[in-house]
């Protein structure tokens, strides 16, 4: 992870970059990103027919590309974008394209430290995963690949792939199945013919899939090794957080969902469906969207579900940092809400992000748009002035201070603001 505690705390506000004269600057300016320590914003910019960059405080980087996308941040604070030239892709960080390039590149993800950046790649026709420029060895040529997770620190990367070519019309050869599970460039030593929702431990040795076996049998794959019970449908696997052989998942069942761990019921009550389940930082509790009926979405917490419903949905919940509250953002009628505990906190909005809490866990710091401004709101109290673009609030290690990263009137601010004062 990175150290926060070298941030710098003690600047309470620091205007970063005036970007208003931006677009006379450049023909095109794209989103703004900003780092996560709040000290840069940057931005693709076009500079002429066929010429972009990516303008970092102002500046520049000193050659152009042909084409960039996706301009992110790295968790250590560095600008990384998917970049071409001469039509071939590949990743670019601080201006310094990778050695080796693609026909494509896409789906980047970071390690919690931000010195490794994943992506997958296609070269010649055959897919791969790539890791700071350096390609998986892998002993076959993978077709395709639909989707990939990895541990925290990337060691392992696992992906569902393509194993085995499949010619037009190539009924046999489908159904004997042609996917399967690579990790680290091996693959599992059987093929499938449908897998989703691919999970790994944060440890990196247990790696989990839905896997279905025919039209209505479906089942979750543990490291190859499917769960003895058969279900009509499953939804994406899920580890305890304390225990890397512990996989739970939603499962249908006799025109329900209920909640499974190592392939056994835990969750008994029975629900329209079951989406999202997520533990608290201990394992010691389950919440999950729940849909009790038709249109009426909730959280169930330990399969007990919140007495309030919504219309249109409910995102996946999370708990307080004490593992004790259970809190999700909801939609009903156009608007969102935040609720805590089946409880709605604060007023509806236009929109709301999901919230970081203190350590003690009795506020939460979340984004909210209201009338077309940004805020940030504590506990459904607006804490902040009007910002016209902003980005999520960070709380220092001890929780005593808040960084706060917006835009006013085009200048783009870093504020650090003590918790107790919101």
């Amino acid at each position: 992870m990175v150290n926060i505690q070298k941030w710098d705390w003690n600047t309470k506000e620091k205007m970063v970059a005036d970007t208003t004269g931006w677009p006379n600057q450049f023909e095109d300016v794209q989103e703004p990103y900003v780092s996560p320590d709040g000290e840069k914003i940057a931005s693709i910019v076009k500079q002429g027919e066929g010429e972009y960059s990516v303008c970092v405080n102002g500046e520049t980087w000193e050659e152009p590309f042909e084409k960039l996308w996706s301009c992110r941040f790295t968790p250590d604070g560095r600008v990384s974008v998917m970049s071409s030239r001469d039509m071939e892709w590949t990743m670019t960080v601080d201006g310094e394209p990778w050695e080796t390039a693609y026909e494509y590149i896409w789906d980047p993800k970071f390690s919690a430290d931000g010195k490794l950046i994943v992506a997958t790649v296609k070269q010649d026709d055959i897919f791969g995963i790539v890791t700071n420029g350096t390609t998986w060895e892998c002993p076959t040529e993978l077709q395709s690949i639909s989707s990939f997770v990895m541990t925290p620190d990337a060691q392992t990367v696992a992906a569902i792939a393509q194993t085995v070519p499949l010619g037009q019309a190539d009924v046999d050869t489908y159904y004997k199945g042609t996917w399967s599970i690579v990790v680290n460039g091996k693959p599992w030593e059987n093929n499938y013919v449908n897998l989703y929702g691919v999970a790994v431990s944060d440890d990196g040795s247990t790696v989990a899939a839905e896997h279905r076996a025919a039209i209505t049998d479906h089942t979750i794959l543990v490291n190859g090794v499917p769960w003895s019970e058969m279900y009509s449908c499953t939804w994406e696997p899920m580890f305890h957080p304390k225990k890397n052989d512990e996989v739970t998942a939603p499962v249908r069942q006799g025109g329900k969902w209920y909640l499974a761990t190592n392939g056994r019921i835990v969750w008994d009550r029975g629900y329209v469906n079951i989406l999202n389940p997520r533990y608290n930082v201990d394992g010691t509790k389950i919440a999950a969207v729940v849909a009790t009926s038709f249109a009426k979405w909730t959280v169930a917490v330990d399969d007990k579900p919140w007495s309030c419903t919504f219309g249109e949905c409910v995102l996946p919940p999370c708990f307080d940092s004490q593992g004790v509250t259970a809190v999700a953002i909801a939609r009903d009628s156009g608007k969102w809400f935040m609720v805590a505990d089946g409880k709605v906190i604060g007023d509806p909005c236009d929109n709301i992000w999901p919230p970081v809490f203190s350590p003690d866990g009795d506020k939460m710091f979340y984004k909210i748009e209201k009338n077309g401004k940004f805020y940030i709101a504590v506990n459904g109290k607006i804490a902040t002035g009007a910002y016209d673009m902003l980005w999520d609030p960070i709380l220092s290690t001890n929780g005593a201070d808040v960084l706060i990263r917006g835009i006013e009137d085009g200048k783009y601010y870093r504020r650090v603001v003590a918790s107790a004062a919101m």
